[in-house]
């Protein structure tokens, strides 16, 4: 059944005076909005949260879990 008010059948409209905020749980490390109810986010091992959506590719993702990104060298020639 739908709101005699908004018109939505799940959700309120922002507007509607039944609109009920979503409860907040955490905050984003990265863009400092609110982590709520229903939002995607990833926990690192520092206790910092972080929405998914803030992410800006795989190498922000692995920095952020504080991996070390390292480059190869060939060190063939310092061990003979």
């Amino acid at each position: 059944m739908s709101c005699e008010i908004c018109g939505k059948i799940i959700w309120h409209d922002l507007r509607c005076p039944n609109y009920v905020p979503k409860k907040f749980i955490r905050r984003c490390s990265c863009c400092d909005h609110e982590i709520v109810e229903g939002e995607e986010y990833i926990e690192n091992m520092d206790g910092e949260y972080r929405h998914y959506d803030c992410f800006h590719g795989i190498r922000d993702l692995l920095e952020w879990l504080g991996y070390e990104i390292m480059t190869m060298e060939d060190d063939y020639e310092r061990n003979y």
